[in-house]
C-alpha cells in the first residue's frame, strides 16, 4: 500500500482555547490515520513496523509494548471503518512484532515485564479477530498461559506480578490481562480464561481501586503497601475490564465501577493547559518516556465505555479532545501529546503520536 497518497492538509493557526466537541469527520479520522502512516509505517516484506521517530529510527525490543499500543490504533482504524487495507497492514504489523520487534513469537521468554506479554496477548487477539489468522490467536493464548504460570499466585490475595523479581503487583498488569483473558475467552471455548478474567478483576476492584473516587491505585508492594500514582493508563484499563465484563454479564456494578474511573480521569487529570483537555503526562524522557503514550490507551478504553453505558457527557468530552489534538496537528497531519500547542514540523516519536492517533479514531 502506498501511504504517501494524502490529500492535501491543512492545518489551522494555534487556538488560543479548546474548540467544543464537534466530532471528527470519518475523512478527517481516515486523515489522521494515513498521515501517521506517511510519517512513521515501513513496510518490509510483510513484516511492517512503526519506526521510532520521524528520524525513521528501527524499533526494537526496547520499544516492544509501545509498538503494541501503536498496534493497537492501527486495530482501533480497522474496527471503525472496516477497511480492507488496514486489516492487511494489522497483519503485517503483527508479523513485524514477532519477526523484527522481538525476533521470536515467544515474547514472555525475554521480556521479564508481564504488563509488555498482556499488551501483545491484546494486539494479537484483536489482530486474529480482524484477520481470522489462527496463529494469532494461539499465540496469544501461549503467552497468556505463560505469564499466568510465572507471575499469578496468592501472596497479596492474588494478582500478578509487575516482573520477575516479583517486588510489586501492579493495576498496569491487572487490568489488560483482564482485557486480554475477556479477549481470549470470547473467541476460544472451555478454555478457562473468562474464570481467570473474574479472578483478576476482582483482585484489582478489591485491592487496587477505591470505590468511593474511582482512582486505581499504581501498584502494591510486597509488604503490602499501597502506592496510589495515579496515571490514565490504569484508569483506563480498568474502565476497560469493565466494560467487557458489563457486556459479558449485564451486571451494572461493572458498568457503574468503569464509569467512577473515568470521570475520575476526568475531574483529576485534566486541565494541565486547557480546562476538561487531558494533560500531557510526560516524564523526564520526554516524547520517547513511557507516559507519553498513555492517554491513547486511557481514551479507547473510555470511548469504550462511553459506547456501552450510552454515557453522552464522557462521548462529548473524548470528542472535544479529539477535535483539540486535531486542531492541532503539524504541516504532515499528525499530533503529538501536547494537546494546547502546535506539534512540531521537525522532530516528534511515533509513540508521543500514538495519542492524537487513538483518539482520532473514536467512534463518535
Amino acid at each position: 500500500m502506498n501511504w504517501r497518497l494524502l490529500t492535501l492538509l491543512v492545518v489551522p493557526l494555534a487556538l488560543a482555547y479548546a474548540p467544543g466537541a464537534i466530532a471528527l469527520t470519518p475523512t478527517e479520522k481516515n486523515l489522521a490515520f494515513d498521515s501517521y502512516n506517511n510519517a512513521f509505517y515501513v513496510a518490509n516484506g510483510g513484516n511492517g513496523y512503526y519506526v521510532v521517530d520521524t528520524n525513521r529510527g528501527a524499533p526494537g525490543r526496547f520499544h516492544f509494548w509501545k509498538v503494541c499500543e501503536q498496534i493497537e490504533a492501527a486495530e482501533d482504524a480497522y474496527d471503525r471503518t472496516g477497511n480492507p487495507a488496514y486489516r492487511t497492514l494489522v497483519a503485517s504489523l503483527l508479523n513485524g512484532l514477532n519477526n523484527v520487534i522481538s525476533g521470536t513469537t515467544d515474547f514472555a521468554s525475554w521480556n521479564e515485564y508481564n504488563d509488555d506479554v498482556m499488551w501483545a496477548v491484546i494486539a494479537l487477539t484483536r489482530g486474529y479477530e480482524i484477520t481470522g489468522n489462527r496463529a494469532f490467536l494461539d499465540q496469544a493464548q501461549w503467552q497468556f498461559n505463560k505469564v499466568w504460570s510465572r507471575a499469578w499466585d496468592n501472596q497479596l490475595g492474588g494478582g500478578f506480578w509487575w516482573r520477575a523479581d516479583k517486588q510489586t503487583k501492579n493495576a498496569c498488569v491487572a487490568g489488560p490481562a483482564t482485557i486480554a483473558a475477556m479477549l481470549l475467552a470470547r473467541n476460544t471455548v472451555n478454555t478457562g480464561y473468562r474464570s481467570q478474567a473474574d479472578q483478576i478483576y476482582n483482585w484489582l476492584r478489591s485491592t487496587l481501586y477505591n470505590p468511593s473516587t474511582g482512582q486505581v491505585a499504581d501498584h502494591i508492594q510486597a509488604n503490602g503497601t499501597k502506592v496510589w500514582w495515579a496515571f490514565t493508563y490504569n484508569q483506563g484499563t480498568f474502565a476497560g475490564a469493565s466494560t467487557l465484563l458489563y457486556q459479558a454479564t449485564g451486571n451494572a456494578s461493572y458498568r457503574d465501577a468503569g464509569g467512577l474511573a473515568v470521570n475520575w480521569t476526568r475531574r483529576n487529570l485534566t486541565g494541565q493547559h486547557l480546562a476538561d483537555i487531558l494533560n500531557d503526562e510526560y516524564d523526564a524522557n520526554g516524547g520517547s518516556g513511557d507516559t507519553a503514550g498513555f492517554k491513547g490507551i486511557f481514551v479507547r478504553w473510555a470511548s469504550k465505555w462511553a459506547g456501552a453505558a450510552n454515557d453522552a457527557s464522557i462521548k462529548s468530552w473524548l470528542s472535544t479532545n479529539a477535535n483539540t489534538a486535531w486542531s492541532y496537528r503539524n504541516s504532515s497531519g499528525v499530533m503529538w501529546g501536547q494537546w494546547w500547542r502546535r506539534t512540531p514540523d521537525n522532530y516528534v516519536t511515533s509513540w508521543e503520536a500514538s495519542p492524537g492517533l487513538a483518539v482520532s479514531q473514536i467512534p463518535y
